[in-house]
């Protein structure tokens, strides 16, 4: 049931189509007819990110090459307003790779959807993002539109907004190569070769290829010959063919593969294991006056870990070397979607879009965990499945004599959690899971005021849902006393949430400003319910078929209500021809309103791993056409990584430098210097035994962030 918010919402929203709808069947029949989309699909589904009522950001090929870092995912994190790990996505544990916009994302609960062409990319159990299955040179452009206000047209995950990287097409016949080392052995070879079979034709094939010897995660006083850096590599294959087939029918098809590895991820025993496969097929036909896009996808992969447990060590007895594995899981997963929209211009109201999108996905996930060197394991094997359809419609109309533009978007979300259980096989204990289901009526109104050519107002409002995750309801895990227990019970988490900005753009100067509130129901969070105690754990552990060895229970829980607000300001100058600058700052309070755990989860403070402020800068300078110098900045304050204020994570200011030389029309010489003044700062920080409290726990091991990484390569095209 909608609450009373929602269905006033629902209400204004629906007045508010009644003219636009009137307007409609007054259209005159010769309106013109729209032209072909782009066969890409993009973040706006169609529509320009430049023209939403929401704020957007769009880098181009060229900004992407040029800039310094050279992850995909250290790129988009100097996106104003976008967060993430400063750490390197192959250093990282492939389950703690927290991602978010507007604060809307943790390594708990990610709530911000990320998609390559318009399919999404979060992992299907944990929704954390395997960010080196997208090479730089494989980018085209990177969209972003930060809050809810793109919901109406994705629906699940969007909460936060949505970040669509889009792949580059092949167009000419010829070969094109990359090739790069650095420090730590940081290496990175791309081959790619595209046929224009005829003008309507057009295949492309690409591998990469990359690998490193990685940084030692662990601060040098706390080393000893068991904690080493931690190497990584990836391989990508990339199919794609583009057809043509008639004047008014496009289509493509692309397959590709990856698989990525980590060794050493903090102790030498540790190692992870990330593959993914996937078929996409679509295209857009166009019709008389409007046209229809359409895609589907089918693929599945393989998470696997090996963890680490500590054994005696701890940051005061650091010569401890009795480490054994503590952990051994699998988790194979299969994803299957598509979307068909149809989309039409009329005289008053523009971009109509009308359509419905699904998502199937599994999971099994087979978790071995080993509490000495010695012992047998405590086993459990969890399956799951997870459905999600859409059916949305979206309008903008225009007022004739005011310069006023209306977008109207409606969407209902349905959910349903099928086929689980989760089996103890020490005891033969089988948890067959209750199906469920859920629906979400979200709509959206957006408004444009155009007060001058240069001056534009804009504001949003819009409700939008999000499904609890596969790991946070189906996966069991046991160390020591404690225990993780299921919830298949958790709620999908529900947002309203407003924002009002403007966009001013005058000669070569830009400036974007926005507000912003959202009010979140049903958050979900990662909750310690019994603490060492045996009669508060017995039901958990019971029903689990576990011995009552196991004293302390956590569990993903629904843990009350919670406030998003901030403000971003983004600008951009073009002093000189040669000469671009760019910065962006964004302060966010997030913290619950209302807490079904108040001793654990209190109300009023900040949210775990949302940083309260963020600073981005960038530069691009082109003394000559042949030679162009870049640079970016980002910084932030210590934040706290966990929402019970138990580990702080340092402050840093982080400076990237790149430069790129084209001595030749094909061919580009380019480095990087990453963290220029070596900043030596601790990305997750020392944990301690109370709220905010003075003691530190000896038993957790902070990690570095990315220190000075010096990158040279090459790119040519034949």
């Amino acid at each position: 049931m909608l609450s009373v918010r929602a269905a006033r919402f629902a209400a204004v929203v629906g007045l508010g189509l009644i003219p636009a709808l009137a307007k409609a069947q007054t259209a005159p029949a010769d309106t013109p007819p729209v032209s072909l989309p782009p066969v890409t699909v993009t973040a706006g589904r169609g529509s320009d990110l430049e023209k939403l009522d929401v704020s957007t950001t769009v880098l181009t090929r060229e900004q992407i090459q040029a800039a310094p870092e050279t992850g995909v995912d250290q790129i988009v994190n100097r996106i104003p307003g976008v967060w993430s790990f400063t750490v390197p996505t192959g250093q990282l544990h492939p389950t703690g790779q927290p991602f978010s916009i507007r604060g809307f994302g943790s390594s708990t609960t990610i709530n911000t959807l990320v998609m390559v062409d318009g399919v999404p990319i979060n992992d299907p159990f944990f929704r954390t993002v395997d960010w080196s299955r997208i090479s730089k040179g494989s980018v085209e452009r990177i969209e972003v539109i930060r809050g809810g206000g793109a919901t109406s047209l994705w629906g699940n995950m969007a909460m936060g907004g949505v970040v669509n990287i889009v792949t580059r097409q092949p167009t000419r016949t010829g070969v094109a190569a990359d090739v790069s080392y650095g420090s730590y052995n940081t290496a990175n070879a791309e081959v790619g070769g595209t046929v224009a079979v005829n003008d309507n034709l057009k295949v492309g094939l690409t591998y990469n290829h990359a690998q490193s010897s990685g940084y030692n995660l662990t601060p040098a006083q706390y080393q000893n010959a068991n904690l080493v850096p931690t190497a990584s590599k990836a391989d990508n294959i990339d199919f794609s063919t583009y057809l043509t087939a008639s004047e008014n029918l496009k289509l493509f098809a692309k397959a590709y593969f990856h698989q990525a590895y980590e060794d050493g991820l903090v102790f030498n025993i540790a190692h992870n294991q990330w593959s993914s496969y996937r078929m996409l097929v679509g295209g857009s036909y166009q019709l008389e006056r409007s046209s229809v896009n359409f895609n589907a996808w089918a693929g599945g992969g393989t998470f696997g870990t090996i963890n680490a447990s500590t054994g005696s060590y701890t940051l005061n007895n650091i010569s401890a070397t009795n480490q054994f594995v503590s952990q051994i899981e699998t988790a194979p997963n299969s994803d299957q979607g598509g979307s068909v929209f149809y989309q039409l211009d009329l005289a008053s109201i523009k971009e109509i879009k009308i359509g419905l999108d699904a998502r199937r996905i599994a999971i099994s996930d087979y978790n071995n965990l080993f509490a000495s060197a010695t012992a047998a394991p405590t086993s459990f094997i969890a399956n799951g499945e997870h459905r999600l359809e859409g059916l949305f419609g979206q309008g903008t109309y225009r007022f004739t004599g005011i310069p006023l533009d209306v977008t109207i978007g409606l969407r209902g979300d349905f959910y349903q959690a099928l086929n689980a259980n989760v089996l103890t096989v020490n005891s033969g204990t089988n948890v067959p899971v209750a199906n469920s289901s859920a629906s979400s009526f979200d709509p959206r109104i957006g408004l444009q005021f155009h007060m001058t050519d240069d001056l534009v107002l804009r504001a949003a409002a819009y409700r939008n849902f999000s499904a609890p995750g596969m790991n946070q309801m189906y996966r069991s895990f046991a160390s020591g006393t404690s225990f993780t227990a299921i919830n298949p019970n958790l709620q999908p988490m529900t947002n309203i949430g407003e924002e009002a900005g403007f966009d001013f753009k005058w000669r070569e100067f830009n400036l974007s400003a926005t507000v912003f509130n959202n009010n979140l129901d049903n958050f979900i969070d990662f909750v310690t319910v019994c603490n060492t105690n045996a009669a508060c754990a017995a039901p958990f552990i019971t029903a689990a078929g576990l011995s009552p060895a196991f004293t302390t229970v956590r569990q993903y829980n629904n843990v009350g209500s919670a406030t998003f607000q901030g403000i971003e300001v983004i600008g951009g100058w073009q002093p000189l021809k040669d000469l671009r600058l760019n910065a962006g700052f964004t302060t966010t309070r997030a913290f619950l309103t209302s807490s079904n755990y108040p001793t654990l989860e209190l109300t009023g403070v900040q949210l775990g791993q949302v940083p309260n402020w963020m600073v981005t800068a960038g530069a691009e300078w082109r003394p000559i056409p042949e030679l162009a110098f870049t640079a970016t900045l980002k910084s932030f304050p210590a934040y706290w990584n966990d929402t019970g204020h138990t580990q702080l994570n340092d402050a840093a200011t982080l400076i990237d430098l790149g430069v790129t030389y084209s001595p030749a029309k094909a061919v580009d010489i380019y480095g990087s210097i990453q963290n220029l003044t070596n900043a030596n700062y601790l990305a997750t920080g020392y944990s301690l035994t109370s709220f905010e409290g003075p003691t530190v726990s000896t038993t957790s091991i902070p990690t570095l962030g990315m220190p000075l990484t010096v990158i040279v390569g090459l790119r040519a095209k034949f």
